[in-house]
């Protein structure tokens, strides 16, 4: 079995998960490590093996990988993706992918220029309930789509770049992006944005600049509506998210990416089915999906693409917000 060289770029605590996971992948081998912070990269290496670098730089030129993780806050991302590329080097990136989607249709170009594999950490995609979730949708299951609604509800704080607007870009760009990454597959494009946004419940944190409540109307190119609300003021038992699908014949509701709840509104008898895999593992199974997609030579499920078309909804709801009126995409 052909086994895949793989570097990291960051050795933070998202690294540390996907190190993790990935050396349980008997066809990945690791490479490298590099962090501006050496002292990180040589304790991943002492760990896992491979070789310690402080410029990546220097590891993408020099390391010979097949496949980098990119583990940055969304801040320092710059032009790793495309020197990436350039090398030949199929990428796995953390989400969000930029902060501006000028830098992120310039990683999507650079990939589809130099024809390597991508893939971005929206693993709920691999969730066996949004799974099903998609292949009804696809198989017209659920009739016309009106409506989607959405909540990620949480109480949660970092107080470091996390809670900087201008290093995390906010709630919704930098956590609920996972619910409007799962709406957005479900759905389909979506052509106008307007959202409200304000810090209301963290006023005692100084530095603070991100919104802790939001609320975000979308309107979906196929002409079906969507409602999103975020908060990290929530109760600490709220964690997670939860959305549904009203379509004519068929709603869905999910409280978990592993479970869904099939409403089947036009059989008669009326039919609730439960649909369950709990212990689905979706962060392994997306990065497996890249490693299989880079040996195999075939497209990944989550491309850097399909991460720009979520972030262009993101930037779009908090554009909204800081210009209080609907925004058309693209942007």
């Amino acid at each position: 079995m052909r086994r895949l060289a793989v570097g990291f770029i960051g050795c933070g605590g998202i690294a540390e998960a996907h190190a993790r996971s990935l050396s349980n992948i008997k066809s990945v081998e690791f490479k490298a490590f590099s962090d501006v912070v050496r002292s990180r990269a040589e304790c991943f290496a002492s760990i896992y093996g491979g070789e310690v670098y402080e410029d990546w730089r220097t590891m993408l030129e020099k390391a010979k990988l097949d496949v980098v993780f990119i583990c940055l806050p969304p801040f320092a991302h710059s032009d790793e993706v495309m020197i990436a590329a350039e090398n030949g080097v199929s990428i796995y990136i953390e989400k969000p992918i930029a902060l501006d989607v000028k830098l992120a249709r310039e990683m999507a170009r650079a990939v589809e220029k130099y024809g390597v594999k991508s893939q971005v950490g929206y693993q709920l995609r691999f969730g066996a309930g949004v799974e099903k979730a998609k292949s009804l949708i696809e198989s017209n299951s659920l009739g016309f789509i009106g409506l989607a609604s959405g909540k990620y509800w949480c109480r949660f704080i970092r107080k470091d770049w996390w809670i900087d607007k201008s290093k995390s870009g906010g709630q919704i760009v930098e956590q609920s992006t996972h619910l409007y990454d799962i709406i957005v597959w479900l759905c389909g494009d979506v052509k106008r944005v307007y959202a409200e946004m304000d810090r209301l419940l963290y006023k005692d944190v100084e530095d603070m600049t991100i919104e802790d409540v939001s609320g975000v109307v979308l309107r979906f190119s196929s002409g079906a509506i969507g409602v999103v609300t975020a908060t990290i003021g929530a109760s600490p038992y709220t964690w997670g998210l939860k959305w549904s699908i009203v379509g004519w014949d068929v709603m869905l509701e999910s409280e978990d990416p592993n479970r869904l709840k099939i409403h089947w509104s036009t059989k008669t008898p009326f039919k609730v089915e439960e649909f369950a895999e709990p212990f689905r593992d979706t962060m392994s199974l997306a990065e497996l999906d890249l490693i299989d997609a880079v040996l195999e030579d075939r497209a990944t499920r989550t491309p850097i693409s399909e991460g720009v078309r979520t972030l262009e909804v993101t930037l779009a709801a908090v554009k909204s917000a800081e210009e209080g009126r609907p925004i058309t995409l693209p942007l």
